[in-house]
């Protein structure tokens, strides 16, 4: 039976509730987590004692949430009335019933209560309309649109914009609004949505009862037709910020389940110009998992340039004893960079599957792999969708240390700084001091057990530049 790190997580975790000061002086601070990993003998006692410590690293955001009063003060403000807000619109909608069953637990909807609706329009003066669209086969699904805020200039011919599909196993659209507020924040129109069956996306399509598409929730179908549908509608005058838009420039990202959606749909609809797919990447064989109106099929499979993220570890961490194929998750990478197509796979060190979607408490994630995910995800749009910033985008893409961009959006749940809360003790959240990656070294951000590679093409030289392992320097 494999051994999981969940019970150290854990233990962290019970331990912060007597002292949070002593959490935050606790081993294995960011400086220690990313430090350079060295080369140890697999099997060596420092090939053991290095992958212990990747393991810990890679659940440390659980130990922080619970460590900072200005965390928890926050989540009991936020989400309470969230969620009873969802109760009571289920209750007065009887007859359509949203989601799984997961959804009623309470806290459920719990996301970074830093980063929730609210929090991220009175900070940046963003707009934000909540939206619902029919899917094919006639369930509702609903969704957010984020606008940018006030000081983003808006282009001649319009924003560009970012459609993001969730990830399975009852994922919901409030985990990637870390994602839809950075990208507004950098200048886009970014909608996020819930797929049939999970969320606020309804349970049931006009074809029930009979053939019931869509049901119960995990099958491909909701995920990919998703993915056109929210696509469709993000291009229809329905979309209250379709005048904002332009059609042009438009990119897809998804995650899990959402993230092979996206891989497809991407490359098979001749509107999406981009893709970024949050573990992972794949390269579609044909385009057959969601129906494209013919007039926006492109007829190919591999045409758009495309990103993949990944992590060392799944849902739970476990003990790496052995080198595995670094090459591993470089399948969708490899068959995009043979055909030609602009593309790039990062691995996370010390990361989990959790990495890009904000669980609270419960599952465990890194501190920094969502400001990792951050900075490429918002480089990748900006190279592909933005022709001004095309450049400045590359050499984001192929840093060997992080700007302090992606630092720009940081508002999330971060580290406790005692501090900031001394300097204003009537605000019990001042405490929180979002994560920051400004001066790192990106070789030292990246797994040592699966490579990070790139294939790009020089916008300065027109020339391919290619990179076969990002940790090692190229």
């Amino acid at each position: 039976m494999r051994a999981y790190v969940l019970p150290l997580v854990l233990l962290f975790a019970l331990s912060a509730q007597t002292a949070h000061a002593q959490i935050v002086e606790a081993p294995f601070p960011n400086s220690d987590c990313y430090a350079p990993a060295g080369n140890p003998e697999p099997g060596s006692q420092a090939w053991i004692e290095r992958d212990t410590k990747n393991m810990i690293c890679a659940g440390l955001r659980n130990r922080d949430e619970v460590a900072s009063p200005a965390y928890g003060y926050q989540h009991h403000i936020e989400f309470p009335g969230i969620h009873l807000q969802d109760l009571i619109e289920r209750a007065t909608d009887p007859t359509n019933p949203r989601g799984g069953l997961t959804t009623l637990v309470p806290g459920s909807k719990a996301a970074d209560p830093f980063r929730t609706v609210n929090a991220w329009t009175t900070l940046t003066g963003g707009k934000v309309t909540r939206v619902k669209f029919p899917a094919l086969n006639g369930a509702t699904l609903r969704g957010y649109v984020f606008e940018p805020p006030p000081g983003i200039k808006e282009p001649k011919k319009g924003f560009p914009g970012v459609v993001i599909t969730d990830g399975s196993v009852q994922g919901y659209q409030q985990l990637y609004f870390w994602a839809a507020e950075d990208l507004a924040s950098n200048g886009y129109v970014a909608m996020t949505y819930d797929v049939q069956g999970q969320g606020e996306g309804d349970a049931l399509g006009d074809d029930c009862p009979g053939e019931c598409t869509g049901v119960p929730w995990q099958q491909d179908y909701n995920f990919y037709q998703g993915a056109e549908d929210s696509l469709n509608f993000f291009l229809s005058d329905d979309n209250p910020a379709r005048d904002s838009v332009n059609a042009k420039r438009i990119g897809l990202a998804g995650h899990s389940l959402g993230a092979g959606a996206v891989s497809q749909v991407g490359q098979c609809d001749a509107r999406v110009k981009a893709i970024v797919a949050w573990d992972n990447l794949r390269a579609p064989e044909a385009c057959d998992g969601a129906t494209i109106p013919e007039e926006h099929q492109s007829g190919e499979t591999a045409r758009v340039p495309a990103l993949g993220i990944s992590n060392d570890y799944g849902f739970w961490m476990q003990p790496t004893n052995s080198p595995p194929d670094p090459l591993a998750k470089q399948g969708g990478f490899t068959t995009l960079a043979e055909a030609g197509i602009d593309t790039m796979e990062v691995v996370l060190r010390g990361a989990t599957h959790l990495e890009y979607t904000y669980i609270p408490l419960v599952l465990p994630a890194s501190r920094l792999g969502e400001r990792f995910a951050s900075h490429y995800t918002v480089a990748w749009f900006d190279r592909y969708l933005k022709q001004k910033h095309k450049r400045k985008a590359f050499d984001r893409l192929t840093t060997t240390t992080f700007g302090g961009k992606a630092d720009s959006t940081s508002i999330g749940a971060g580290d406790f700084s005692t501090d900031q809360a001394l300097a204003e003790p009537t605000n019990p959240a001042a405490g929180n001091a979002p994560y920051k990656i400004e001066g790192m070294e990106v070789a030292n951000a990246l797994s040592f057990y699966y490579g990070s590679a790139y294939s790009l093409t020089d916008p300065k030289t027109d020339e391919t530049a290619a990179c076969a392992d990002m940790a090692a320097g190229c």
